[in-house]
């Protein structure tokens, strides 16, 4: 019985093979966790952890049994199951889904996991550098240029009006109304649109205008 592996680098190499997949991973994490989702910084940094320790058992399976052992057989498998996170980060609220970016962000991140564990320092550091890019500085972008995020719901108090989605579509153009409330001669209204954050901000400002809006919250 081997107390030690023999592995084809040093134990101190694949120790720090270790730990920068778990930092990578933590940063990813990090990034998701400030946000508020499903899976953030225990869940990411873990996944890269472990699927860097997959690719190490791979790389070793293949050593100790010959060429014969299909290395690339467990990080399949790694890649598979990481689909079921993923969908485990998925959520569904009305007619809108949040969670996708995290489910790719984990599969993304134990692809990073993986990479480091085969010893890819390079290409591991520069796809968490696209990643985090992606999630943080895109995300911006996203919201500035190419409409409110799914999920950011619009709330209008109204009085006066009664039809209120002829009012929405010609002040917000395309909408997705989520609840519709009556209270007297007031009506609330939810809804989603696909306005950019320049085109909201200008119909938010016609909003303070209109007398027949007493009250109007973006969340």
């Amino acid at each position: 019985m081997k107390l030690v592996e023999t592995l084809p680098f040093p134990l101190w190499e694949g120790i720090l093979r270790l730990v920068i997949a778990f930092l990578l991973g933590s940063l990813i994490g990090y990034e998701r966790e400030r946000r508020r989702q499903p899976a953030g910084f225990r869940t990411h940094s873990v996944l890269a952890l472990g699927s860097s320790l997959m690719s190490l058992l791979s790389i070793y399976i293949t050593q100790e049994y010959g060429q014969g052992a299909d290395p690339s057989r467990i990080a399949s498998q790694v890649i598979t199951g990481v689909g079921f996170l993923g969908a485990g980060a998925i959520i569904r609220i009305g007619v809108s889904i949040k969670g996708l970016t995290t489910a790719a962000s984990l599969w993304t991140t134990a692809g990073i996991g993986l990479s480091v564990g085969a010893g890819m320092y390079i290409l591991s550091l520069f796809s968490t550098a696209l990643l985090l890019f992606t999630l943080s500085l895109m995300s911006r972008i996203e919201k500035e240029f190419m409409g409110v995020p799914a999920g950011q719901t619009i709330s209008l108090t109204l009085e006066g009006i009664e039809e209120p989605l002829d009012y929405l579509k010609e002040t917000f153009g395309n909408v997705r109304i989520r609840s519709v409330e009556r209270e007297s001669n007031l009506l609330k209204v939810s809804f989603e649109t696909d306005m950019s954050r320049n085109e909201l901000n200008k119909s938010l400002e016609k909003l303070t205008k209109d007398e027949r809006v007493k009250r109007f919250e973006v969340s």
